[in-house]
């Protein structure tokens, strides 16, 4: 991972400024809702030194890079770091109160000259120093100006709706917005008539290149070459790893807490963790662009992309990461057939990469904790995936009896290709053990190519019938729940179904179970089978049913028979669905169902129908020497009673 981190981050920090990777762009909008142009606006805050006063300067408009860098808006530190912003956005005022006054607690300095006494005392005979000073004299003046109850108060500052204009109020139309905040001086002693900017104040410049080392020591000269852990070379300027942004995935090496960091000799953190700054500086752009534009949600649950390529590698990465990404979406998002097949014929011949990992992380800006990790993930495997997906979808069509259109159906017109997303909404995740999900560790399994067991599904099917029998909807997060009983039923059989044909073609299933559950069956005798019986061996030679899956498939079938009949005689309920086992069909409890529904065809006269079903059931069902698992068996009863 880090040398792929520092190879983006050294692609992108080409074309970057001296100060680019500290610096922050804040998120803005450049049209509202009705599709109209919003104006946004830097609003500046002027300490008046000559006059002991405090005012609201006149609005510039934002424009993007060149603002940001002009006003050095520098990327919140978090953690323990001191706040030192002479710039923030609108929504971050706090930022610039703590700055130049300090904590509400009765601080006596502000937190900027907090941190140039603790860690940069060098800097305490410059302007920056002294006007520091000057303006934390000026503190009951931003108080009593922008302050109510201990905080800042936007209201302070914008004109609200009804309310006459104040003189120190901004009064804004709705298509217009604030987003940055900058501070300005006035001192005439100094020279500074005007506003004037912090990065034009002695020392400001010079407390960033030691708070954020540029590559040489502050007297220009480069230090002792020392190892940097992230390349395995040497290099000049080699320190502790020290992450500056919040949200960064270089973040996991952390020296703070314990639990994260158990092991290690706590003294030599920064031997452990040391890193050139350069590389330091790559990382961070590294991780910043990936978390930027290339997440993707697997099973709910946000991921990065990260490529693995080889250490010789020169290919572009954007061109890289762009095919990544959209590989990607064909398998873990919502997508329609027509789009799937369009991106494959675009993307199949672009470069790529050897290995893919999917990193799942919480962050709360002071640590970056990997929840989940989808790793070394190939290329062919990737891409086998994806088709083997796609042309499922397309068999599934084709099936007689099944209904594919009406089964990946979201809406009129609106049918959906088969996928992981798709697979993600039949495995229940229940709301109170949403970190054990159930449905990202299979397709770890699946993606990293580990071994599936079929008892496995089967029990994750179980739990979606009792969910759709029990109407257990607000129970979980990922369940549909307003389809009927049966529909909602036939969609999880069917695309069931099409799931076990990706992993058998994927060749995932654990053999040892597939070749316990491996039945044999005789030449099928040669006699005239009807339209609709014919129908049905050919979903079993595209299933691939063995003879007790087709002996449940029979049994489903029956209970089909009954429960049309029970409809037709205004038992809008379809009493006979009550007579199944949800939890899984006991051999014992397959006899019982079977005798019911005997009796239910005498009571109904529905012998032509049900008596060639029968006849199929006892054919295929050995009763002596049953073996099918309870999950397995309701699972092949529904096919039946799904099926056409």
């Amino acid at each position: 991972m880090l040398q792929t981190l520092i190879k983006i981050g050294q692609q992108k920090s080409q074309d970057l400024g001296e100060w680019d990777d500290v610096l922050d762009w804040p998120k803005i909008e450049t049209e509202n809702k009705k599709g109209e142009k919003i104006t946004n606006y830097v609003l500046p805050i002027v300490f008046d030194l000559d006059e002991s006063q405090i005012r609201l300067g006149e609005l510039g408009e934002y424009d993007d890079a060149k603002t940001v860098q002009r006003l050095f808006n520098i990327k919140i530190q978090g953690g323990n770091n001191k706040a030192i912003y002479t710039c923030a956005e609108f929504g971050g005022l706090e930022q610039i109160r703590k700055t130049f006054f300090g904590a509400t607690d009765g601080a006596k300095v502000s937190q900027f000259t907090e941190a140039i006494d603790k860690g940069f005392p060098q800097l305490k005979n410059t302007d920056l120093y002294e006007t520091l000073a000057a303006i934390y004299g000026v503190r009951s003046v931003f108080e009593s100006q922008f302050m109510t109850d201990g905080k800042v108060d936007v209201k302070k500052i914008l004109v609200q709706p009804k309310e006459e204009v104040e003189s120190q109020k901004i009064k804004l139309n709705p298509s217009e917005k604030i987003v940055l905040v900058v501070a300005q001086v006035v001192w005439s002693e100094k020279g500074w008539t005007s506003p004037t900017y912090f990065k034009n104040i002695d020392g400001y410049i010079d407390f960033l290149k030691v708070k954020f080392p540029r590559g040489t020591t502050d007297k220009g000269v480069p230090v002792e070459s020392k190892l940097c852990y992230a390349t395995g070379e040497y290099k000049e300027n080699v320190g502790e790893l020290v992450i500056k942004a919040r949200y960064n995935m270089n973040k996991m090496f952390v020296s703070t807490t314990v639990n994260y960091a158990n092991g290690f000799d706590s003294s030599a953190f920064p031997k452990n963790y040391q890193v050139g700054s350069e590389i330091q500086k790559y990382l961070e752009q590294g991780s910043k662009y990936l978390l930027e534009k290339y997440k993707t949600s697997i099973a709910g649950i946000d991921h990065c992309i990260i490529p693995q390529l080889f250490s010789k590698d020169d290919s572009d990465l954007e061109s890289t990461l762009s095919t990544i990404s959209k590989k990607s979406d064909l398998l873990f998002q919502y997508k329609k057939l027509e789009e799937v097949l369009t991106d494959l014929d675009t993307v199949r011949s672009q470069d790529f990469p050897y290995w893919i990992t999917f990193l799942a992380f919480e962050s709360d800006g002071n640590f970056f904790k990997t929840i989940n990790v989808i790793k070394d993930v190939s290329r062919t495997h990737f891409e086998r995936m994806i088709e083997t997906f796609a042309t499922t979808h397309i068999e599934m069509r084709q099936i007689e009896g099944v209904n594919w259109q009406n089964v990946m159906s979201a809406g009129e017109s609106n049918t959906l290709t088969f996928n992981l997303y798709t697979v993600y909404n039949l495995i229940p995740i229940r709301k109170d053990k949403v970190k054990k999900n159930e449905a990202l560790a299979l397709f770890k399994q699946l993606l990293e190519k580990r071994p599936i067991a079929k008892s496995q599904l089967f029990g994750y099917f179980k739990e979606l019938v009792l969910c759709h029998w029990y109407k257990r909807y607000d129970s979980y997060t990922n369940i549909y729940g307003k389809n009927p009983f049966d529909f909602a039923i036939r969609n999880g059989v069917f695309q069931y179904l099409a799931l076990f044909k990706v992993i058998q073609q994927l060749n995932l299933y654990n053999n040892m179970e597939e070749s316990e559950l491996k039945e044999v069956e005789g030449a099928p005798e040669q006699i005239e089978l009807s339209e609709n019986q014919q129908k049905i061996e050919r979903f079993f030679a595209k299933m691939d049913y063995t003879p007790s899956q087709k002996a449940m498939f029979y049994l489903g079938r029956a209970v089909s028979s009954v429960a049309i009949e029970q409809y037709k005689k205004g038992y809008e309920s379809k009493p006979v669905l009550a007579k199944l086992n949800y939890n899984g069909m006991q051999k014992s409890e397959i006899i019982r169902l079977k005798n019911d529904l005997y009796d239910k065809m005498r009571q109904f006269k529905l012998h032509s129908y049900m008596e060639p079903i029968f006849k199929k059931f006892t054919e295929h069902f050995n009763e002596n020497q049953w073996t099918m698992k309870p999950d397995e068996a309701l699972f092949y009863i529904l096919s039946g009673y799904s099926f056409n």
